[in-house]
């Protein structure tokens, strides 16, 4: 089916915690690249509420946090709706 192994994808152990500098190509991400990071930060943003809720983290570096999460999200998802 494939002509070289270098076709497969590799199933990679850090799915959950994949971010753009993990990216095989920086400048031309997969759809599975893009998806594993989107996951990541949509965990992370959970995980800051999370820690914002139980004051582990000060309001507004958590706040900061967030807005930079969410801003990473949006920029990354931008990715795959690139106009053609």
């Amino acid at each position: 089916m494939f002509e070289s192994d270098d076709d497969i994808i590799h199933f990679k152990p850090n799915y959950p915690h994949t971010l753009p500098q993990d990216w095989k190509n920086i400048d031309n991400p997969t759809v599975y690249e893009i998806s594993a990071t989107l996951d990541t930060l949509k965990k992370m943003y959970v995980d800051q509420v999370r820690d914002l809720n139980q004051g582990r983290v000060d309001t507004e570096l958590g706040e900061e946090n967030l807005r930079n999460i969410a801003t990473n999200y949006q920029s990354i998802k931008s990715i795959l709706f690139q106009p053609r």
